[in-house]
């Protein structure tokens, strides 16, 4: 199989060119598909904008951005595929490709990715709702208008937080 290659365009994917490398090519489905590098690109973009109003944390927010969706087979409704996210991370992580984490970054990590896909999956943690929202707020990609009650931090909830996303999909 050949190596697929990315032209970096922020500092992450510049500094961590091994680790996405990684990432996209084991990535099953188009990596220009609905769940591909453009949506980890926005998610990662939509996560550092919540972050300057949560305080989430920016780099496990970055990790779930191109983590989250990495491991899915299709399009469609996969309830699974955060899990089997999860486990490719705990792989990455042994072989210390995910940076110098704590304990706390990780199991957040973990959180995020795994029940990201459980739209009534609740977290009491700023982190792993700034990670959840940043995906959901995304969802106009498919054309579909993100949900409040499916968001998790009041600052994602605004209607112009909402909207202000939309207009990146036009």
């Amino acid at each position: 199989m050949e190596m697929q290659k990315i032209k970096p365009i922020n500092s992450f994917e510049e500094n961590n060119s091994e680790l996405v490398g990684l990432i996209v090519n084991q990535f099953k489905l188009d990596l220009d598909s609905a769940h591909g590098i453009s949506h980890w690109r926005r998610v990662r973009e939509i996560g550092d904008y919540l972050a300057k109003q949560t305080g989430a944390d920016i780099e496990v927010l970055t990790l779930f951005a191109y983590l989250h969706d990495s491991k899915r087979e299709n399009e469609n409704d996969e309830p699974y595929h955060g899990l089997r996210a999860m486990v490719f991370m705990d792989d990455l992580y042994k072989k210390g490709l995910l940076g110098n984490l704590s304990t706390g970054q990780w199991m957040h990590l973990m959180t995020a990715c795994t029940f990201h896909c459980l739209p009534n999956e609740k977290s009491g943690d700023i982190t792993v709702q700034t990670c959840w929202d940043a995906d959901r707020l995304d969802l106009w990609r498919v054309g579909i208008e993100p949900q409040k009650q499916f968001l998790n931090t009041d600052f994602a909830k605004q209607d112009n937080v909402i909207q202000l996303w939309n207009s990146f999909n036009d």
